[in-house]
């Protein structure tokens, strides 16, 4: 299977780092798309876990505007294909939309992970992602009455 993690950059990265180790992925092929920041956004093989290659996003990018979203969507759908993506699995934020939405239109499974760190709200990346994807996670039992009937608690991840 191919299976592409997305995050933002920092502690949502973080989490994917920590939860999807290559003993994790397995025999599985997989990449990594996440933002940062600067000019150099050119994908590097075997960044992630050593193993794996990485797609950069410009840093803080998208923000409130519709079309930098539909032109990101865009450029995902462009990775999805180009790798072949069967699956997947994102923990938010803002370029976690975008993703969510080029997996639903090409017919890729996608799985949105809730963040460790909400406990009591629900975040608007989450918010807009919840009616798009096949398997919405939280990490914490009272979070799956704030999403509603498609949230999952299956017990905390990290």
């Amino acid at each position: 299977m191919n299976i592409a993690f997305i995050s933002s950059q920092g502690g949502h990265s973080g989490q994917i780092k920590l939860i999807f180790t290559p003993d994790v992925v397995g025999e599985n092929n997989a990449i990594f798309i996440t933002e940062k920041p600067g000019k150099d956004l050119a994908p590097k093989p075997n960044s992630f876990h050593g193993k794996f290659t990485t797609y950069y996003f410009p840093k803080d990018k998208l923000g409130f505007n519709a079309y930098r979203y539909l032109s990101t969507t865009k450029k995902l759908m462009k990775i999805f294909r180009k790798e072949h993506i069967d699956l997947i699995i994102t923990n938010g934020a803002q370029l976690s939309i975008s993703a969510v939405l080029a997996a639903r239109l090409l017919g890729i499974r996608s799985i949105f992970m809730d963040t460790v760190i909400r406990v009591k709200t629900p975040n608007w990346s989450a918010r807009a992602c919840y009616p798009l994807v096949d398997l919405f996670l939280v990490q914490h039992p009272e979070m799956k009455k704030k999403y509603g009937k498609k949230a999952q608690y299956h017990g905390g991840v990290i």
